[in-house]
């Protein structure tokens, strides 16, 4: 051992698996981990930049290191360092220095990704996650994922198949296929935005489930994310394969059309109805899960209960409900109109009433 390590991670699956990397990586060096800041060596904070509270959750560990008389060397990963680097930047270098100082290396997530020949650590049991892309480009008006992760690329086929049945060999038997749009794996980016919910086209991605299905040890498989603009008459197809998961997890955001125009989302309610209830249809017994914004810029009373209306309707599993935070470089932080916090809180608790009024109805 040459020293100890102490990795934190905050948002999503894809940050969970891109730390798994990371271990790997220090621990192919020889260090080992710790879960004691005195102890550790090195501080590699995992972040996310979703949400405003998720970024002070990172300027906050300046506080605990000025208690430290030994410093460990301190490394910035995660959407907030990718934030600031590379050709898509939503704020400045500089701006990462004025705020975090005592930050002393920043690795962007796009750096991660030229590590996937490296087997990562996995967490215990037989679930493991298996990034398929990295990056998105679908820009939606609010999201700071396009600036963090950068353009999309997707990995080779042949190289997530190769970690699958390596991971088998290791006893994992259920597999997460992660990405920021699943559904535009291996499209070009000029294929990527042809493609339409409810045509018949076929989807690559639809291809690599059935694929993933058909390895000898996978007893499970499910997917994150997807989004509704996309999601074709083939995936739905791909999905009826018994191995795949009964739940699936696709982003709503609102159930009223200007707003999500103004989002950048590329589907109107009905549009997602449609497809929510085809699936249901074609997918028996599968649950729904969602994501959702309240009090985006403008959004009014009319609006808001359009999205509690369409929520109703679909009668979510389950859903993750934010108040909207306006994210420094997006489009939707140049909007007018921001809604009142408090109002944003009001709304934020009548849609988790309904959603949990109206699970499993």
């Amino acid at each position: 051992m040459i020293g100890k390590y102490l990795l934190k991670t905050y948002g999503c699956q894809m940050n969970v698996h891109d730390s798994e990397y990371i271990a790997s990586v220090l621990e192919n060096l020889g260090y080992e981990e710790t879960t004691d800041l005195k102890e550790a060596d090195i501080l590699i904070l995992n972040s996310c930049s979703v949400r405003q509270a998720a970024e002070d959750s990172i300027y906050g560990w300046g506080k605990r290191l000025k208690l430290l008389k030994t410093k460990p060397f301190v490394i910035l990963a995660g959407c907030l360092a990718g934030s600031a680097t590379g050709d898509r930047v939503r704020i400045t270098p500089n701006y990462i220095k004025n705020k975090i100082p005592w930050v002393n290396a920043i690795v962007p997530p796009n750096y991660l990704s030229s590590l996937s020949s490296i087997i990562p650590k996995r967490s215990p049991g037989d679930h493991a996650w298996v990034n398929i892309s990295s990056g998105c480009d679908n820009f939606c008006s609010y999201c700071v994922v396009p600036y963090a992760r950068k353009q999309e690329i997707s990995r080779p086929k042949e190289e997530i198949i190769e970690e699958i049945k390596n991971l088998v060999e290791m006893g994992y038997c259920e597999f997460t296929l992660l990405g920021q749009n699943v559904n535009s794996w291996g499209l070009s980016k000029k294929d990527k935005f042809k493609i339409r919910l409810g045509s018949n086209a076929k989807l690559p991605f639809a291809n690599l489930l059935r694929t993933t299905c058909g390895i000898k040890g996978v007893k499970r498989v499910e997917f994150m994310s997807s989004n509704p603009f996309d999601f074709t008459d083939d995936l739905i197809d791909a999905m009826k394969n018994p191995l795949i998961s009964r739940y699936l997890h696709i982003a709503m955001q609102s159930g009223d059309d200007e707003i999500l125009s103004r989002m950048n989302r590329r589907h109107t309610a009905k549009e997602f109805l449609d497809l929510i209830q085809k699936i249901k249809k074609e997918v028996p017994n599968i649950r729904i899960g969602t994501d959702l914004i309240v009090g985006f810029p403008g959004e009014t009373a009319r609006q808001f209960l359009n999205t509690v209306a369409l929520c109703k309707k679909v009668k979510f599993a389950n859903a993750y409900v934010a108040m909207y935070s306006p994210r420094p470089g997006t489009v939707a932080a140049g909007f007018s109109n921001d809604v009142p916090l408090e109002e944003k809180r009001r709304r934020h608790k009548i849609l988790l009433g309904v959603i949990k009024e109206y699970k499993g109805k």
